[in-house]
């Protein structure tokens, strides 16, 4: 975007030099807009190298807001006191999780936007930002879920989302093999979760009216 302040200097010495001109203390063969032009050009050179910027952080907050409004609407906004045998939760975060974002207060008065502040830090600590929609949702769901998991099946899948599904499908499976009194009755809700992150993909890909 040009510069209000810089065009109206261009104007302002346009205007400048064309009195000069007109009281003959310049020659009338001085080009008035010069000045101008030189301001302008300079300005619409700057503003074309920041352009590509701008849509990258657009591009970029777009995958965010789509892998936040996945989990959304996948946690709910629910507290629920010791979550998987460990501690309690809201919006699918844990009380650590949101004291080592920055939360002070107790997670069961966590509000959508404070959820929401927490879940931007997530997803920078993801690295989901660099990855391609639909993958950085996928991957990001994966993160809040289990960080060292999703790290691994990230690495693991090479970026292949159908593999990277199949993975994170066959931990849960694991888990609930090892540990079914504990992670037995969360198996459900995570397959169906896949099932949704399945979904998504398919209408992205059906659709392809994503434009991040």
């Amino acid at each position: 975007m040009l510069s209000h302040v810089n065009l109206i200097e261009a104007i302002l010495a346009s205007k400048q030099l064309d009195l000069s001109r007109r009281a003959g203390r310049l020659p009338h063969t001085q080009n008035v807009g010069e000045s101008f032009e030189k301001v302008l050009k300079n300005n619409l050179q700057v503003s074309s190298s920041v352009l590509p910027l701008n849509n990258e952080i657009a591009q970029g907050n777009a995958k965010f807001r789509e892998g936040l409004k996945f989990v959304f609407e996948r946690e709910g906004s629910k507290y629920v006191r010791e979550d998987g045998g460990r501690e309690s939760s809201k919006y699918g975060i844990l009380q650590s999780t949101a004291k080592e974002c920055g939360f002070r207060g107790n997670v069961r008065n966590l509000t959508k936007a404070d959820a929401e502040i927490i879940y931007r830090k997530i997803w920078d600590k993801s690295g989901a930002e660099s990855l391609p929609f639909p993958l950085s949702t996928v991957h990001f769901d994966t993160y809040v879920n289990s960080p060292t998991a999703a790290e691994k099946i990230l690495s693991k899948s090479h970026g292949n989302i159908d593999v990277y599904l199949r993975l994170r499908e066959q931990r849960y499976a694991r888990l609930a093999d090892i540990r079914p009194e504990q992670y037995g009755k969360y198996l459900k809700g995570w397959n169906n979760r896949i099932k949704n992150l399945r979904i998504m993909v398919a209408s992205y890909n059906d659709k392809s009216n994503f434009t991040a």
